[in-house]
Formats: C-alpha cells, sequence, structure tokens
C-alpha cells in the first residue's frame, strides 16, 4: 500500500496513529520489597511539586524533609475515587504519582468495605469484592499513562506464594504482595515489575527488572543496563524512567 493511501485511511480511522521510534507516554512500574527494604526513599527520588504520594501507610519517615506532597488515605473509599478522578480530569502540576503501597491498599479496602457493611470481620464477599476493587484501581492508576502522560508507581510489600508446576508439584515464588489469585493479573497490567534489593556491604539500593522462575520482574521496554542477562539499575525512579523514554527503537539508517 502507498503511503499516501495509509495516510488516508488512518486519518478515516479515529484513533489510529503511526508508533514511533521512542515513548510518548508515561510508565507504569510495581516496585516491591520488604519492609524497610526503602521502597519509600525510592519514590522520595522523583521531582518534589511534581510528585503526588498516596499514603496508606504510617511510613512517611522517609519523606520527612523532602518536601513531598502527601494525600493520606482515611477511612472512606470515596476519597480514593475521588482522588483519581480530579488526577484524571483536572488541571495540575502532578507528573508523578505514587501509590505507597498497594498491599497495604488492599488492606484498607478491606477495613473500609465490612466495616462500612457492619461487620466485625470480613467474610469471603468482601475478599472477593476487594480483588476486584484491586484490579479496577490498578487499572485505572495504570491508564493515567496515556490518558494524562504520568508516571505511575506502584509500591508493594514482598510476598512469597505457591505456584503449580507442570508435573502437578508445586514450588515457591516472591512477588508483590496482594491476593494470590490476583497478583499475576496485577502484574501484567503495568510495563515494569521491579524486585528492589540491597547490596548489604555498601548498603545500596538497585532494582532488579529480570524474572527468575523464583521471582516476579519484568520490563517491557529497552533502554535499561543489562548484563550477563540481568536487567539491574540503580534505585532512582527519574534516571529509570528518562533511560526508558530516551531509547530509540529506530531501525539503523533511518
Amino acid at each position: 500500500m502507498k503511503a499516501k493511501e495509509t495516510d488516508v485511511k488512518t486519518k478515516m480511522l479515529g484513533g489510529v496513529n503511526p508508533v514511533g521510534n521512542t515513548i510518548d507516554r508515561g510508565i507504569s512500574i510495581i516496585v516491591y520489597g520488604d519492609p524497610g527494604r526503602g521502597k519509600t526513599t525510592c519514590a522520595a527520588t522523583l521531582p518534589v511539586g511534581e510528585t503526588l504520594i498516596i499514603n496508606t501507610e504510617a511510613g512517611l519517615g522517609p519523606l520527612l524533609g523532602t518536601g513531598h506532597l502527601v494525600f493520606n488515605l482515611r477511612t472512606d473509599l470515596k476519597e480514593l475515587e475521588g482522588l483519581y478522578k480530579y488526577l484524571r480530569t483536572e488541571d495540575h502540576p502532578f507528573k508523578n504519582v505514587v501509590i505507597d503501597n498497594i498491599s497495604e491498599l488492599q488492606d484498607w479496602m478491606l477495613r473500609v468495605l465490612f466495616k462500612g457493611r457492619g461487620k466485625d470481620f470480613p467474610d469471603i464477599r468482601e475478599r472477593g469484592d476487594v480483588s476486584t476493587k484491586m484490579k479496577e484501581y490498578v487499572s485505572l492508576f495504570r491508564d493515567l499513562t496515556t490518558e494524562r502522560n504520568m508516571n505511575v508507581i506502584f509500591n508493594a510489600w514482598e510476598e512469597s506464594f505457591e505456584v503449580e508446576r507442570s508435573d502437578a508439584g508445586t514450588t515457591s515464588k516472591i512477588g508483590p504482595k496482594v491476593t494470590k489469585g490476583i497478583v499475576e493479573d496485577v502484574c501484567g497490567k503495568v510495563d515494569a515489575v521491579g524486585h528492589l534489593e540491597v547490596f548489604e556491604k555498601t548498603g545500596d539500593r538497585f532494582i532488579r527488572f529480570t524474572g527468575t522462575s523464583k521471582m516476579i520482574a519484568k520490563c517491557q521496554f529497552k533502554g535499561l543496563h543489562e548484563e550477563n542477562g540481568i536487567i539491574l539499575e540503580e534505585a532512582n525512579l527519574p534516571n529509570i524512567i528518562s533511560k526508558v523514554k530516551a531509547y530509540s527503537y529506530a531501525r539503523k539508517g533511518e
């Protein structure tokens, strides 16, 4: 098909656009690790004034003195709905949003639901509703990358879970701490999943984006440092995002 004919047909199909050589939208990343590893410290590397941190836990210590803007979730699911609507539809200065963290967000949602229904403890209904809500909100916030060109970071705790093998046995795997039935679904919704690691001798933090049979991790984009088949980057989110966005997929000679 000739280029002119392609241009005409593209214009006729609203929403159809040619793919460029670089990423022209925001990036979505899950960063997970054990409590105290430095996930909030990692989030604090994002620019002050351009970053909104949604706090679902009490661990604000790493943010003290940074000047970062924090939204504290309290007791009503409508708070989260209103915040998402604001980020999606209103004018604001934020280029980055961090949910710190989705493991605690899941627990918070569960408390809100069963207490709102007048119960002392959650049952299978509330747990099922929370799983559905979690997938919904991860998708909604993830979509801010395309709808508002924002970078979206989901922090999470680390958890080991059992997965079935092809030989009918089971094996352990670590990943973000959300309900077991949705962990792979949630990880599949984002561009990258990184495991936060600390080199004990130096205290330096790195994010591993290469998964194994024992660990969930991935990055669907190029541009990050890779050595011996392992993608490992210093835990500096602005640098990671810049590298991914700067990478050109143009073929040689173009």
